[in-house]
């Protein structure tokens, strides 16, 4: 009898270890973890600009100086529009729709903005295809059609973000993939070559290629808790994840590998994942950064009705980080900030409304704070 109360013992405190939030962030999280002071820090009111469109603006949008990019697969013939940001008038469509030569059947929207020349440039990924297209936009806005300087077989299952690095590399994040009701594959980033799709190193984010959880079933499956939104720093040196059931940020610095995350004091953390996942807030729903700064929209809260049709609420909290992952400021904004893309030419942070598709932006004296 001793020595059963002994074994059971035992087996709880290895219950209570394995849920240790210290000891859980160590034993999935592949990096150090540091801690910022949310409530402490200052708090800037900031009111947006409107930018009237003179056509179809709708979906994902992207920013470089004049131009701004539309992605929708509700397009009919293509997948971009291209509008002056100065007139308002709608430049062109790009990008077509179908199975012919220079065509895709789907296309995700733009990750990054590059120059390359004096000319602008993206990276696309056609997974059906199995191709990777560099999209020149400026050629294509001079010649009136889509101009691809390159287009390559690239045969690789689960890229999310591609992320432009040079002529002949480039960094693939393979998000976590559902392997059933209760296990998921951990995500990770890879840095690959563009030309022959060659691995060239791995970047784990987490210690163990999969986690399994028997607490969760269908509906709140492992997988939905790795979701991330991430963003290249434009100097290539450092990539950013902001988590979205943790208030947590992850810089990977991409020369040296190492990866930190920036977390909220006293806030969930990686013992969730030893959970039955069904009360998780989300923090963090997308960033953009350029070589100062990352932008982080926040929420904060329990997750909002996302049925097709349903009014989206108000998300008026933007975090400001720099590249050391400090929490330098907040901004409560007047209009709602749920995506969002800087511009680095002039220093705004636009967005397009998910409920009515209207464009705004913060300008440059609103977002760096002095």
């Amino acid at each position: 009898m001793r020595t059963i109360n002994i074994i059971i013992s035992v087996v709880f405190l290895s219950l209570f270890i394995c849920c240790n939030s210290n000891n859980c962030d160590k034993k999935y999280f592949n990096g150090d973890i540091q801690y910022f002071e949310e409530n402490s820090t200052t708090t800037k009111v900031v009111k947006s600009k409107i930018l009237t469109l003179n056509g179809n603006n709708t979906g994902m949008i992207a920013v470089y100086d004049s131009l701004l990019i539309c992605w929708s697969p509700s397009y009919q013939n293509h997948f971009f529009k291209i509008f002056n940001v100065d007139t308002g008038e709608e430049i062109g469509t790009f990008c077509n729709k179908g199975r012919g030569d220079n065509e895709v059947i789907s296309v995700g929207c733009i990750m990054q903005l590059f120059k390359k020349g004096n000319d602008i440039m993206t990276l696309l990924y056609a997974s059906n295809e199995g191709k990777l297209f560099l999209w020149n936009i400026s050629q294509s806005i001079e010649k009136g059609t889509t101009v691809y300087d390159a287009i390559v077989p690239y045969n690789n299952d689960r890229i999310f973000f591609e992320f432009y690095q040079s002529d002949d590399i480039l960094f693939a994040y393979k998000p976590a993939e559902y392997l059933n009701a209760n296990e998921a594959a951990t995500p990770y980033y890879e840095k690959r070559t563009i030309s022959t799709n060659k691995l060239i190193q791995d970047y784990p984010i987490y210690k163990t290629k999969s986690v399994q959880n028997n607490n969760v079933n269908e509906r709140n499956s492992v997988n939905f808790f790795f979701y991330t939104w991430d963003a290249v720093k434009p100097d290539g040196s450092k990539i950013v994840q902001v988590m979205k059931h943790l208030p947590q940020i992850n810089i990977l610095d991409i020369p040296t590998g190492n990866l930190t995350g920036y977390r909220m004091k006293n806030s969930p953390d990686f013992s969730l994942l030893e959970t039955n996942m069904e009360s998780m807030d989300v923090f963090y729903n997308c960033v953009h950064a350029d070589d100062n700064y990352i932008y982080a929209t926040y929420w904060g809260r329990k997750p909002w009705n996302d049925h097709l049709g349903v009014e989206l609420p108000k998300f008026n909290m933007i975090h400001v980080f720099d590249w050391n992952g400090k929490l330098l400021y907040k901004l409560t904004t007047d209009r709602s900030f749920y995506r969002v893309w800087l511009d680095p030419v002039r220093k705004r942070l636009y967005t397009i409304n998910l409920n009515n598709d209207e464009v705004y932006y913060l300008d440059s004296e609103d977002i760096i704070f002095h």
